[in-house]
């Protein structure tokens, strides 16, 4: 794997907006990694590690059971949903 450059336009980059819901950004952070593969345990350390400011504040202000809700929340919109088996009685 090829290491990062310093000027990497891949590298996670989010800033907090004055008038913005921080809430819908950290939902479309967490969608964007979830497409990725990431698990839940990934994800929360977008929001522990202070070195990503805008997750990690919403870390310190709303705590960690909200963040989990977040990532809950963003994770069963993402879930494949199961199919019945076709064919069955029901079927028209």
């Amino acid at each position: 794997m090829k290491p990062a450059a310093e000027d990497d336009p891949m590298e996670f980059v989010a800033v907090a907006l004055p008038d913005g819901d921080p809430d819908l950004m950290a939902e479309c952070v967490i969608e964007e990694f979830l497409l990725m593969g990431w698990s839940e345990r990934q994800l929360m350390t977008l929001f522990t590690y202070p070195r990503f400011m805008a997750t990690h504040r919403i870390y310190l202000d709303c705590g960690e059971a909200h963040v989990r809700a977040l990532i809950a929340r963003a994770g069963a919109s993402w879930r494949p949903v199961s199919r019945k088996k076709e064919g069955g009685a029901g079927d028209a």
